[in-house]
């Protein structure tokens, strides 16, 4: 990342950027409407940025179990958060280009855990059906069968958004 130290949404939402190391170099986020598909304007959105280097999965997991736990997703419910945010942040960081960086959103209410993961990268991820004995390709599987939902946005100007969301009742 540049010295840009903050980004806006195109709806000009402001997002945290976090350094390699884990640093938070921003302020938290304001919700200044409903940009995120399905996600009514009333409900708070957690945002950061992370670069598009491997800490990141890590780093971003972590930041999933701590804000989704803030907002009341706990126990089994985390853990499925964290696996799912892990699989999304691997494929962000393989596929998308590092230099555009990774934004990752929380949102929890009531009756939904909902986690998205941006990328620069203009292909969609793919359900694999791999070989038992292949050593990758099964995040999107897991995705898929784990989630309540999941899928893809793509960006007009260039990139996409992968999300999953898990009903809070299942759990």
């Amino acid at each position: 990342m540049t010295g840009d130290r903050a980004r806006r949404t195109s709806s000009g939402r402001t997002l945290r950027l976090v350094a390699s190391d884990g640093e938070t170099t921003a302020t938290a986020p304001e919700r200044e409407d409903a940009d995120v598909v399905g996600v009514p304007p009333d409900v708070d959105v957690d945002s950061i940025l992370l670069p598009g280097e491997r800490q990141s999965v890590a780093i971003g997991r972590q930041w999933v179990v701590r804000t989704a736990a803030t907002r009341g997703a706990v126990g089994m419910t985390n853990q499925v958060l964290e696996l799912l945010s892990s699989e999304l942040l691997a494929n962000a960081v393989l596929h998308g280009p590092s230099e555009t960086g990774i934004g990752l959103q929380v949102v929890v209410t009531e009756e939904v855990a909902r986690v998205s993961v941006s990328d620069g990268a203009e292909s969609s991820p793919v359900v694999m059906r791999t070989d038992p004995a292949a050593l990758s390709g099964r995040g999107m599987a897991i995705v898929e069968a784990m989630s309540s939902r999941w899928g893809v946005e793509i960006h007009e100007d260039g990139g996409k958004t992968v999300w999953f969301e898990l009903d809070l009742d299942d759990f």
